[in-house]
């Protein structure tokens, strides 16, 4: 592969003192070393802007960077990160989510071996005390599948912190700041990069991500219907950027069919 290039790690981090650790653990413990970590500190209020700093003491190939007001989401401080990101590649990691060691290199390998230039792996979930909830896919699989913006309007299958891609590809593009967009501000961005010609695209077949499922507002009434919400809100304004006015049939679809099953689930009782 030549010489390794950089990967610029970025994690916005807001009041997550009982897990940054974990987290930027598995970044430092990545079988693929060439790595800057940038913490971006949205206002947290709890431990954890001293963890992370304590963490970028030990560490030189991290640096904490800090929003001096609470932003809302996490679109400042990656659009912040992405800023002062120096790597050929860029990386995205929530800060209660756990990568597996291998994650860096089975994705920058595929990326540097081809024309790749986006990829996402599949990921499992994992409870407040890192319990797997369920089953983990089998490992040994290294299969990648390529899938279009029409599937990805029907939903979105990219989990934020599975993705790596090329600086190149990110370009100016960024994450909507807006309020109406936290929660689905990574959906609206992946869809605006997989529509550009010179993306290629791959879903890695391995679970190289535990991502942290918590009893949050989302899992109540309210907040499903919100995220139903603001996702056909993301998907449209895609497709009026885009200009893809065809496609609308297939996010509104995608959509009636979850807030129909939503109904049936007895969420709205």
């Amino acid at each position: 592969m030549g010489k390794a290039p950089l990967v610029s790690v970025i994690i916005p981090l807001y009041n997550a003192g009982n897990y940054i650790l974990e987290t930027l653990e598995s970044v430092a413990n990545q079988t693929y070393t060439n790595v800057e970590i940038i913490i971006v500190d949205n206002a947290s209020t709890d431990n954890s802007t001293m963890l992370a700093k304590q963490f970028c003491m030990s560490h030189p190939q991290a640096r904490y960077y800090s929003t001096p007001v609470n932003s809302g989401g996490p679109a400042l401080p990656r659009n912040l990160g992405i800023n002062v990101a120096k790597g050929r590649y860029i990386a995205f990691l929530d800060s209660d989510d756990v990568w597996s060691p291998d994650k860096l290199a089975c994705q920058v390998n595929l990326m540097e071996e081809s024309s790749v230039n986006f990829t996402c792996t599949a990921s499992s979930l994992i409870d407040e005390n890192s319990v797997r909830i369920g089953k983990v896919a089998k490992q040994e699989t290294k299969k990648t599948r390529a899938y279009g913006i029409k599937s990805l309007l029907f939903r979105n299958t990219i989990t934020t912190s599975s993705v790596v891609l090329s600086a190149d590809l990110l370009g100016d593009h960024r994450f909507n700041e807006s309020a109406e967009f936290v929660t689905v501000e990574d959906y609206h961005l992946w869809m605006t990069l997989i529509a550009l010609p010179e993306c290629q695209f791959k879903h890695i077949d391995r679970t190289l991500l535990d991502y942290r499922h918590m009893q949050t507002s989302l899992g109540q009434k309210e907040g499903r219907y919100r995220f139903l919400a603001r996702s056909l809100l993301a998907s449209s304004m895609f497709l009026v950027q885009s200009k893809q006015y065809t496609l609308m049939p297939i996010s509104l679809l995608s959509h009636l069919i979850r807030a129909v099953l939503l109904k049936l689930k007895g969420l709205d009782s």
